[in-house]
């Protein structure tokens, strides 16, 4: 199976991923495929580049995407051909606009990738046809250029319930040679698909690879079932490679062509926090619990962190039963921010305010960690501002003794970006952080 790369054992929660042999020749019907496409990739790289650049990237990526709601299997079968002339001059037009410059050494080609769409030429392998034209199964490619053993590997995903297909394979890029390593040569055996050698258009936009190990992992199997392909012993037929043509600034959407003359539309798969920012976004309060119970954190000891200092913007909230009146009441229809600093003092402090507009309603605590996921929190008084004019402080636990209980948060996810704790009334919260 001489997929461009199927993924590794590395595959993170919440990424699943497969992707195939990456091919040069365009998407078009009127692609002359008699002549070498390199050169129609270099012109495409460096003609008309003024007249590209008027035209923006981002706006050309989302008519592909939205060309590709009507595709089925990939491109197997569903559009018009209007739509593929269209789709061969839009990935056309991206390569000549130029995107991320030296992408393969780049942080953003790095992690999953979900294949959109294959061109599907005579040249290419059969088995990868077949498999990346199963509606049923989801491919990606996973990316791994900067760890301590650079791969890239493809995935095909045949559900939750089933298991996963991973085609493991080495990565050689001009900045992370492997040593003693030899691209691939010669057209290679006609089952496999016809391979091109020619090299690349540019420096630091191929990538190079070696399959060295593939098996399926059924989810319902205590152990791997070996693919039957012995990588070392088919030399050539084991070897290929990738050209990275396109990759958007912000790294989310790509194109790429292989050796075996297809064409490779991907777009970066979403990670288990951005997931979780769309259901929380979307009102999806049942999923966004569910990956809430899922989701691992990354902060040891996030209590005593200080990734909890600055302020913090309330997103999601599910309120608990015996919440108070403003929280139940207000959560989610208004401002609510959170500010976690250290004092003159040297005290650990924490503000909450609810932005009303005309009102803002603002409690001062004191916390302190009393464990690694839990932080304390003592409220003393909570101020009442009226038009940015008038405020009433109102104290609050005045009569508590000082080993009566305090309120605190349990830190159940901690990054730069985000955060969930839980109340010690029982309280949902996710927060985002404010610039």
């Amino acid at each position: 199976m001489n997929l461009t790369a199927v993924a590794p054992a590395r595959l993170v929660s919440g990424q699943r991923g497969l992707s195939c042999q990456f091919s040069r020749p365009a998407l078009g019907r009127h692609v002359n495929r008699s002549r070498p496409t390199s050169l129609m990739v270099a012109s495409a790289i460096v003609v008309s580049k003024k007249a590209s650049s008027k035209v923006k990237a981002a706006d050309i990526e989302q008519g592909i995407l939205d060309i590709l709601q009507d595709a089925r299997g990939r491109g197997k079968n569903g559009l018009t051909e209007t739509q593929q002339e269209a789709l061969a001059a839009s990935v056309e037009q991206l390569e000549a606009i130029g995107g991320l410059k030296d992408p393969t050494t780049t942080d953003e080609i790095n992690g999953t990738w979900k294949l959109l769409y294959t061109s599907r030429p005579g040249t290419s392998s059969p088995i990868q046809r077949t498999f990346t034209g199963v509606e049923a199964f989801t491919v990606l490619q996973e990316v791994f250029l900067q760890d301590d053993e650079a791969r890239i590997n493809n995935c095909v995903d045949f559900g939750e319930k089933v298991g996963i297909l991973r085609v493991e394979a080495l990565a050689n890029t001009d900045i992370r040679p492997i040593p003693g390593f030899t691209p691939r040569r010669g057209a290679g055996l006609p089952i496999f698909g016809k391979s091109s050698t020619y090299p690349p258009a540019q420096e630091n936009m191929r990538i190079d690879f070696q399959f060295d190990n593939a098996a399926f992992n059924f989810y319902n199997l205590p152990f791997r079932i070996p693919y039957p392909v012995p990588f070392r012993l088919i030399g050539d037929e084991g070897k290929g490679w990738i050209d990275v043509t396109y990759m958007s600034v912000n790294g989310r959407f790509r194109i790429s062509r292989g050796n075996k003359g297809t064409t490779f539309i991907l777009v970066k798969d979403k990670t288990e926090k951005e997931q979780l920012l769309d259901f929380a976004a979307a009102g999806d309060d049942n999923a966004v619990k569910e990956m809430i119970e899922e989701i691992e954190n990354p902060t040891k000891s996030p209590a005593t962190s200080a990734l909890t200092e600055g302020t913090w913007r309330l997103l999601w909230s599910e309120q608990a039963d015996n919440a108070n009146f403003l929280q139940k009441n207000l959560a989610g229809k208004v401002k609510t921010f959170q500010t976690l600093y250290t004092d003159d003092n040297g005290k650990s402090r924490v503000q909450n305010l609810v932005d009303l507009g005309f009102l803002k309603i603002k409690a001062d605590a004191f916390c302190e960690p009393s464990s690694s996921n839990r932080t304390s929190v003592d409220i003393r008084e909570v101020v009442f501002e009226i038009a940015g004019l008038l405020q009433i402080p109102v104290k609050v636990n005045k009569s508590r003794k000082h080993d009566d209980p305090v309120g605190y948060l349990d830190w159940l996810y901690l990054d730069n970006d985000i955060r969930i704790t839980r109340g010690s009334k029982g309280s949902l919260f996710i927060h985002t952080r404010e610039d």
